[in-house]
């Protein structure tokens, strides 16, 4: 009865392939063991469970069709809570969006938006002194290299510059909650409310780029430049936050006082003709929902509010700069 075992489980993996020799073997093996018409009936229920090739084939068909079992919707499995979780009907449709998965994050009104102003922290020792001098560095190489300040500015500059640069910003905040969520685990320390606001931070900045992308889709070459830099700016703001967290908040807090001025040049842009097409350019759908657009915005109003999302992470880089490491964060998710 073993080989008969044996031989069944070895046929099973070639029942699709051909049928008619894995019957002989099922046959002449139980004759060896199982007498008379016992071996008829055998070799009839082997065959039932053979799979021919016109089989495989509809199956296949049948997959290709999208009929084929999926996953059991969450909301009939059943869970260990004993009662029910109400869920809002407003809840239910903002995750049913395709893109409706994302952290707290400030909604601005359009006043807010509109009294956003330039402003600069002077550097307080040396540690400041480098982390300003070192983004003053940084974007006067960018601004040559990019050819941005090379000619007159259109939207193919525009965009190019934004997304880039946004592909860079968004790295510092998810690095910082790395670190201090790694740092909590081993030191068995609460983090006191930065993880979130950094982990927010880092998913804004994305979106900013997600909205770009609506507008234009970059070339092969130009995610090449990308994945290089990232790279570069990765490594270096992870050993530069294992050395400082102080220095690392505040080179962001700079980083960010640079993009409010870039955001607000590109605002005088649109307004003077140079960028006249944003003015009236609808607001990609991604943008309305993330902000909580109104439908008709423009790509002007876009950038008003990501302006505005700058300069609040320009506030609050300084202001963690300026905590001790285990000060409590003073913003709330979503403030």
């Amino acid at each position: 009865m073993a080989l008969v075992i044996k031989s069944f489980c070895s046929g099973a993996l070639c029942r699709a392939i051909r049928p008619e020799l894995m019957l002989g073997r099922y046959s002449s093996t139980l004759q060896n063991v199982i007498p008379g018409n016992a071996v008829h009936n055998a070799e009839e229920n082997v065959a039932r469970n053979l799979s021919t090739k016109a089989d495989v084939e509809e199956n296949i068909k049948q997959f290709k069709k999208g009929n084929f079992e999926t996953l059991p919707d969450p909301g009939l499995v059943e869970h260990f809570r004993a009662r029910k979780q109400v869920v809002s009907n407003s809840l239910k449709e903002v995750t049913k969006e395709k893109d409706g998965y994302t952290l707290p994050h400030p909604i601005w009104l359009p006043d807010e938006t509109h009294s956003v102003k330039i402003t600069h922290k002077e550097p307080e020792g040396r540690m400041d002194v480098l982390a300003y001098y070192s983004i003053q560095a940084i974007r006067r190489t960018f601004d040559v290299f990019s050819g941005f300040t090379i000619g007159q500015r259109n939207e193919t500059k525009w965009l190019r510059r934004v997304i880039f640069l946004e592909t860079v910003a968004a790295v510092p905040g998810m690095v910082g909650a790395m670190y201090r969520h790694l740092a909590s685990l081993r030191k068995m320390k609460r983090d006191h409310g930065w993880i979130h606001t950094l982990l927010e931070e880092a998913e804004n900045e994305r979106m900013h780029l997600m909205t770009a992308l609506q507008v234009k889709k970059p070339s092969a070459f130009f995610r090449i430049c990308v994945l290089v830099a990232q790279g570069i700016f990765v490594n270096f703001f992870t050993i530069s936050y294992l050395i400082s967290p102080r220095f690392c908040h505040r080179f962001v807090g700079y980083l960010e006082e640079e993009a409010v001025k870039t955001y607000t040049m590109c605002l005088k842009d649109i307004d003077s003709g140079l960028l006249a097409s944003w003015a009236t350019k609808p607001a990609p759908e991604i943008a309305i929902k993330y902000w909580k657009m109104h439908p008709e915005s423009t790509m002007r109003d876009v950038i008003l509010v990501i302006r505005a999302d700058e300069a609040h992470h320009r506030l609050v880089n300084h202001t963690l700069s300026s905590l001790g490491p285990y000060e409590p964060n003073p913003y709330l998710p979503g403030q």
